[in-house]
């Protein structure tokens, strides 16, 4: 159906930076992606790759990242942008071009793969800490500011820090833990777009605790910027605390009742056997 393959020739380059036009609906031609950094990243250790459609060659995906550092010192890479055509999401397309970037990473023996995400982006979150099993223990105010772009208006582009550890424990594992009976954050009233938070517990101290979310952040930002507000507001508030007390966002629940989505974060208290677990050096 598609194949994943590395992106070398400056066309190419260029072709990433008219989908991600596409897939973002820049209005400005000039916004995106550089091509010139794109060449320099994919011919200097970065990881740049392409999804094509196998039957007509058209790319329908695209994955960038570059050599960074942490500031212990420790070298990773770190991933930049991914963007996939509306029509080929339900294919699994992001989940292989980030398995092929971590096998690269692997490749060059760097341990870890680290980008943002924004923390009420339900799919994202799915895809980063569940299936992936990447974790987050960051939390970043506004990394962009206010105005980044037409999907990120009117709220401040708040963003969860993933680390990925690609050689960890936790990256064999055949499946999830159960995290059945966990203590919420967050009392929940409402559906759909008028859903809301009905009171916010900050004094949890069990081991494993429930940080519930939006279904979906973009019907209810058109509908009420206010409660859009709130969410994010609230959202931002709980991972802070829960962070500086030493819990990390280990996996990304969604399901589905009766036709209403529900989305959680679980979130672990740091131990020495989960650091283990993840890989985290």
């Amino acid at each position: 159906m598609y194949q994943i393959r590395d992106l070398e020739s400056y066309t190419q380059m260029l072709t990433v930076r008219e989908l991600q036009q596409q897939i973002w609906g820049f209005d400005d031609s000039s916004l995106g992606l550089y091509p010139p950094v794109l060449k320099t990243a994919a011919t200097n250790g970065g990881v740049v790759l392409g999804a094509f459609d196998e039957q007509s060659g058209q790319m329908i995906g695209f994955l960038f990242s570059f050599i960074g550092r942490e500031k212990s010192g420790l070298f990773k890479l770190c991933s930049q942008n991914m963007g996939v055509l509306p029509e080929w999401r339900r294919y699994g397309v992001a989940e292989a071009l980030k398995q092929e970037q971590r096998r690269r990473t692997i490749a060059q023996n760097l341990p870890l793969i680290t980008w943002t995400y924004d923390p009420l982006e339900g799919p994202n979150a799915n895809l980063n800490l569940h299936k992936l099993r990447a974790i987050s223990r960051t939390y970043i105010e506004d990394y962009y500011g206010s105005d980044f772009g037409a999907l990120n208006a009117g709220l401040p582009s708040d963003r969860l820090l993933v680390e990925w550890w690609v050689s960890g424990p936790r990256q064999e594992r055949e499946k999830a833990p159960d995290y059945q009976a966990v203590s919420p954050i967050f009392t929940v009233t409402g559906q759909g777009v008028e859903k809301e938070i009905g009171h916010a517990d900050f004094d949890l101290t069990a081991d494993i605790i429930e940080l519930e979310s939006v279904p979906d952040i973009h019907p209810i930002k058109s509908a009420n910027m206010e409660l859009a507000l709130d969410w994010r507001l609230k959202i931002r508030q709980a991972f802070a605390t829960y962070f500086a007390k030493g819990y990390i966002a280990v996996d990304f629940i969604s399901t589905v009742t009766n036709g209403e989505r529900r989305n959680c974060y679980i979130l672990q208290k740091s131990t020495p056997e989960l650091l283990t677990e993840i890989g985290i050096e």
